[in-house]
């Protein structure tokens, strides 16, 4: 059976990986707005599974797919990550299907911005922090009142604001 799109994608990505150490990736979906819009182009290096630590933004396969979203926790049971547009987390991710780490993004209007250097470090684990809150159900199955939909949009405040730091 011939190879999807989107599986030659990933396998081309591996091998870029794999080859080069390194990869710029652009074309990402809107699920981690703002910080990461759909024209920006996102760097990519390898990382081992067990360095991979809440607030980091990874990429990793899910079904044939290269998903780029943000570590909320890590257990036994996996990786749990979460977009930052996205309102709930992601099924937990096998530590053998993260493939990457996203270490820069270059944005539109050409700025690059080093995620690993001060501050996003300690960005990226508030922005984690935050996601997280933000991700937590209603303590029933009722639908999210007004101000528990005020709420979210209050910590989403947080997610813009590292944006300006991208812009």
């Amino acid at each position: 059976m011939p190879a999807t799109r989107s599986e030659l994608g990933v396998r081309l990505a591996l091998d870029a990986l794999a080859r080069e150490g390194d990869l710029w990736l652009s074309g990402a979906s809107r699920s981690m707005l703002p910080l990461i819009r759909p024209e920006d182009e996102v760097r990519l290096v390898p990382v081992d599974p067990a360095r991979v630590v809440p607030g980091m933004v990874i990429a990793y396969r899910r079904e044939e797919r290269l998903v780029i979203h943000r570590v909320l926790a890590c257990g036994d049971a996996g990786i749990v990550a979460k977009g930052d547009a996205s309102a709930s987390p992601d099924p937990p991710v096998r530590r053998d299907d993260v493939l990457a780490r996203v270490v820069a993004l270059r944005s539109a209007r050409g700025r690059s911005v080093d995620f690993t250097a001060f501050p996003w470090p300690l960005l990226d684990r508030l922005l984690s922090a935050i996601a997280t809150l933000a991700s937590r159900p209603p303590p029933d199955a009722r639908p999210p009142s007004l101000g528990r939909r005020l709420a979210w949009k209050t910590l989403r405040v947080p997610f813009y604001l590292a944006r300006l730091l991208v812009a």
